[in-house]
């Protein structure tokens, strides 16, 4: 809703004149204004014109469809009257349409961003690809790795695949759904909203080695009876009441999980904010789930003039928050 208020202000709709440098801020960046003077300016002026004309668009479109939206509000107010329920259904639906519509131009600008731009970025970490739309077997791959919740729908979009410090990396944002009830008795419960991140390990694990989020003594019992793997008691009561460790392979557990990695997995549940992190060792691989409410790897405001500064920054930043995972937990 605030982007059709900013639209409807004509917000970013013209070109203000400002100096395209980009200025290293932080110690990950070093380097950064040279790849991006060899990589990136040179598409600035391209992109700005596509910006502003993806705002005229959506503004042309705005204005002409105002009398249709009049029209839907006094169908649903005239119609509530007789039927609320059918009244509001037809209100949600017919504005959520008509958003859409009017900022189709607004998305697909953007979602050129993440596409052409993202990849220019990323480069500069090293042999990193990006792609916006998933092109594989998305969550059910991690089946094995026991640590998924049961869903009925997933939605997953940003995939990103690398190598940092010799180690493998896979990660893409997901949202997994679960459906329930038929009809008016149908719910949808998120069980899942983050990001999954495969790490290869370099080494084949004997054992399966799982880590979840505490669920009280009832849920943990629930857990152990639905499962072939064993649970494991460890030293760290801090730990301990905040994770419940199951396995097959006590002593390849514990080898595993030394007193300064699950020191190192109670900070990094602090960097982010005190949300549900799990993770998996299974095969060759260790596999995170990371709960996080907002989107990661999204360009910057389209109301705003593009240079790719503030896009490469947050990129830029988020990579390091997923970077410093591997050297938080020393898994190289």
């Amino acid at each position: 809703m605030a982007s059709i208020v900013k639209l409807f202000l004509g917000q970013g709709v013209k070109t203000p004149v400002t100096a395209q440098e980009f200025i290293e801020e932080q110690e990950y960046e070093k380097g950064f204004a040279e790849h991006y003077q060899t990589n990136l300016k040179e598409r600035v002026e391209e992109y700005e014109f596509e910006r502003v004309n993806a705002l005229k668009v959506a503004r042309q479109r705005l204005f002409y469809t105002l009398p249709i939206l009049v029209g839907l509000v006094c169908f649903s107010y005239f119609l509530f009257f007789d039927a609320p329920d059918l009244a509001l259904l037809a209100f949600i639906f017919g504005f959520s349409a008509w958003v859409w519509f009017v900022e189709r131009s607004c998305d697909v600008y953007q979602e050129s961003i993440k596409s052409e731009i993202f990849p220019h970025i990323l480069s500069f970490l090293g042999d990193f690809s990006f792609t916006s739309e998933m092109k594989f077997g998305g969550p059910k791959k991690y089946k094995d790795f026991e640590i998924l919740p049961s869903y009925t729908m997933e939605s997953n979009e940003d995939l990103i695949v690398g190598t940092y410090k010799g180690l493998q990396i896979t990660l893409f944002e997901s949202e997994l759904e679960k459906e329930s009830g038929h009809g008016r008795n149908r719910t949808v419960q998120t069980v899942f909203k983050g990001i999954m991140i495969e790490i290869s390990m370099n080494k084949n694990f004997e054992g399966k080695t799982i880590v979840k989020t505490d669920s009280g003594a009832i849920g943990n019992w629930l857990k152990s009876k639905t499962s072939t793997l064993q649970t494991v008691r460890l030293e760290d009561p801090e730990f301990e009441d905040q994770f419940e460790v199951y396995s097959n392979n006590q002593v390849e557990a514990r080898y595993l999980l030394t007193p300064s990695f699950m020191q190192r997995l109670l900070n990094l549940k602090t960097t982010f904010g005190g949300k549900k992190i799990e993770c998996s060792f299974c095969n060759e691989s260790l596999l995170m789930l990371i709960s996080i409410k907002r989107n990661m790897f999204e360009p910057g405001s389209i109301h705003e003039r593009e240079d790719f500064i503030d896009d490469a920054r947050s990129l830029l930043s988020e990579m390091q928050s997923i970077f410093q995972i591997i050297d938080t937990l020393k898994l190289d």
